[in-house]
């Protein structure tokens, strides 16, 4: 027993983690309240800044961080209650927690691997056709999954490991024969493939709920589709050709691969029932979510639609919808910070932070300000260890100044949506899948970081480039 109570005593060395966010949330919620702003803004300011800190610190779990800041921005009399718990209630965290089941269903059917393996016997007969293969896999299922590390790290990635084990080219000097070019592309496409739909990133729905409610925004699943369809398509196209220029894989003819395709799907055998209905679920989400300005439901009620469906012809079971962790704590995690956020923007304190540092560049041309302001929410994620936590914190605050500056406003936050997908792909620590990737052993540190900043910034660049002028066509300014 002693031994046990010894083991619950705080590790002095890990005091900071606590002591780092609750020191900064002090000392901001006892800062000067500027002229023109609500005091109870600063306060809102000091509890948000904490919980992102505590977020990148983890003194615990992410899920009670958010439930210690939904209390004391009631009890310390900053929110009501109806406002704290206002998040939990957002149409945006169900339609979420929809797309986690209908990907459990994805991955509990096989649908997933069979995808990949069908693609990878029609294409897979070249090193390029195998990274196009298992990048059209990942963007077939991007829509019905938001968990890129269940839908990256959990299908696609053991898919390339036994391509990889076949040919022969594992970590080190057999890697150069085409391990790293292979899982390099699979590593740096989903955040283009996630950023082409608004449930294929788990933080994307946050982005739109925050450019409703911050910004007086709203960005629906088909524009989302629709404005980010020709940059995404460009960055989607031209990856596996860059990854091939920059790491330049010996191998270039692989009939193994594809052979490998078709035995895997010879041993799957016929689509089992259970596919057959998830399939079916997968087609009812894509096209309700699509034509939700023609049928006029609501894109939220239409992933509830799915996954009552999917509960009633029994294509998952209840007991594993309770099981899915990720999905209920992404209630919780979205929930809470949506409210936080949303504090933010009622108190006032968005609204007087843009206008300030928006009257500090007066006389920026807002496409410079747009230019740099991106650039710098990409790098900034350096910081992060997880894209929700960098979109609650700097989604907003970001969008508003380019806003400010002149910047067209529904542009801004559909770029900012897609930036907030690339930004993962910076480092290893930086969103879900890099700790698997990299700990695949086929990169040194130093030239991962070195990889994923060029393909990371030429990404941005084809964003740019390409963007500027199909947003002007499709009419967002």
């Amino acid at each position: 027993m002693a031994d046990k109570a010894q083991a619950k005593k705080p590790n002095r060395q890990e005091l900071w983690r606590w002591i780092v966010p609750i020191a900064v949330g002090v000392i901001v919620w006892f800062l000067p309240v500027p002229d023109g702003l609500n005091p109870k803004a600063i306060h809102m300011l000091g509890i948000f800044v904490g919980t992102i800190l505590g977020i990148l610190c983890s003194p615990m779990p992410s899920g009670a961080i958010m439930m210690t800041a939904l209390a004391l921005s009631y009890f310390s009399g900053t929110l009501t209650l109806g406002q704290s718990l206002a998040g939990l209630s957002s149409g945006t965290v169900w339609m979420i927690f929809s797309a986690y089941v209908l990907s459990l269903g994805f991955v509990q059917s096989g649908l997933g691997r069979r995808i990949a393996y069908l693609m990878l016997s029609k294409f897979g007969g070249s090193s390029t056709g195998i990274a196009y293969s298992l990048s059209v896999a990942d963007l077939f299922m991007a829509p019905a999954m938001p968990s890129v590390t269940a839908r990256s790290g959990g299908i696609i990635l053991p898919v390339a490991k036994s391509i990889l084990q076949v040919m022969g080219s594992g970590p080190g000097p057999t890697g150069k024969k085409l391990g790293d070019y292979l899982i390099m592309t699979c590593f740096q496409i989903t955040p283009i493939t996630g950023a082409l739909f608004l449930t294929g990133m788990a933080a994307n729905p946050l982005c739109a709920q925050l450019a409703k409610d911050g910004l007086g925004i709203e960005i629906s699943w088909g524009m989302w589709l629709w404005a980010a369809l020709l940059p995404a398509a460009v960055c989607f196209v031209l990856l596996p050709l860059v990854t091939k220029f920059l790491l330049k894989p010996e191998l270039n003819k692989t009939p193994e691969a594809k052979e490998l395709g078709r035995e895997e799907l010879r041993k799957l055998g016929p689509l089992s029932k259970q596919e057959k209905l998830v399939g079916i679920g997968f087609v009812i989400a894509l096209v309700g979510w699509a034509t939700t300005m023609l049928t006029g439901f609501n894109a939220n009620a239409i992933g509830l639609g799915v996954v009552a469906y999917l509960l009633v012809v029994g294509a998952i079971q209840w007991k594993d919808v309770l099981n899915e962790k990720s999905a209920w704590d992404t209630v919780i995690w979205f929930g809470v910070i949506i409210s936080l956020a949303g504090g933010l923007t009622k108190l006032g304190f968005i609204k007087w932070m843009s206008g300030t540092i928006a009257a500090s560049l007066v006389g920026t041309s807002w496409l410079v300000a747009f230019v740099v302001l991106g650039f710098a929410y990409i790098y900034i994620h350096y910081l992060f260890a997880t894209a929700s936590g960098h979109v609650a914190a700097m989604y907003v605050p970001f969008c508003a100044v380019a806003i400010g500056c002149g910047a067209p406003a529904l542009m801004v936050a559909v770029c900012f949506g897609i930036f907030s997908n690339f930004m993962w792909g910076i480092t290893e620590y930086a969103g879900g899948p890099g700790p698997i990737y990299f700990g695949q052993g086929y990169f040194e540190r130093p030239r991962f970081y070195k990889l994923n900043f060029v393909i990371v910034t030429l990404n941005v660049l084809l964003v740019f480039a390409t963007g500027l002028g199909w947003w002007k066509v499709i009419g967002l300014y």
